[in-house]
């Protein structure tokens, strides 16, 4: 593996399971509530989480209220205010990961929209870097753009997460495609580790913890929840809930 192997273990468990809490929302979305600030929904899940996605701004937070818990800078942004919500820029660099003293990088490519070739330019440009210093590298690629029906249809999927294997990343997110057949496909066509996205928020628990359960069936190395993490009126139950999932 190209990354270095203490990084990628302070983002894992033993077992090479990554259970992400992104904390990326208020670039796009604003002060959304359970992250503005994120310091106590970091101390509720800091427990059962391996690690968090943040903006350069808010690495600071984490000192404090997750120790021992992993950190990827995200280095990708765009807001849902933008004429191209889809069009993602870099915002800051794997130098300055490694500066903050982070364990990680992180990087958005939606495939299909406008701007996929630059954005494509730019995450296999992060993956050179992070080569440079071994720093693990998660690119979430979704289907998303004008000329895309279904953005969970597997082939689709499938696509994006080999996308971010072959542009080098370390690790693959992608949504999940509504059954443990289709995803099975996804992660073995990754040829990578793949964690599924957890989705927009939602007050159905247990239906949510059953799509994370098939995924896991499937082969998903992890997950990455944010709103029904940090969105939920106990986070930190949650987040042990997912985490017994993926031992």
């Amino acid at each position: 593996m190209a990354h270095n192997a203490i990084r990628f273990g302070r983002l894992t468990r033993p077992s090479g399971a990554m259970l992400m809490v992104p904390m990326d929302h208020g670039i796009s979305m604003g002060p959304v509530p359970g992250i503005s600030p994120p310091g106590p929904t970091m101390a509720a899940v800091a427990a059962h989480a391996t690690c968090f996605t943040l903006h350069k701004g808010l690495v600071r937070h984490a000192a404090e209220h997750a120790r021992d818990t992993g950190i990827l800078l995200h280095l990708s942004a765009s807001t849902d205010l933008s004429p191209d919500p889809h069009d993602k820029r870099l915002v800051a660099t794997v130098d300055e990961a490694v500066r903050l003293g982070c364990d990680g990088v992180s990087t958005h490519l939606n495939l299909g929209s406008r701007t996929e070739a630059d954005q494509i330019a730019a995450v296999g440009a992060v993956s050179t870097a992070c080569q440079e210093y071994g720093m693990p590298h998660v690119a979430m690629v979704y289907p998303r753009g004008p000329a895309i029906k279904d953005p969970f249809a597997p082939p689709l999927v499938a696509h994006a997460a080999r996308l971010a294997a072959e542009l080098g990343a370390d690790v693959a997110k992608v949504p999940f495609t509504g059954s443990a057949a289709t995803f099975r496909d996804v992660v073995t066509g990754a040829g990578i580790p793949v964690i599924v996205a957890g989705g927009p928020r939602t007050d159905d628990v247990p239906t949510f913890l059953t799509m994370l359960r098939a995924a896991r069936r499937a082969g998903a190395a992890g997950v990455s929840v944010g709103r029904n993490v940090f969105q939920a009126d106990d986070p930190g139950a949650v987040m042990r809930d997912i985490a017994k999932l993926f031992p």
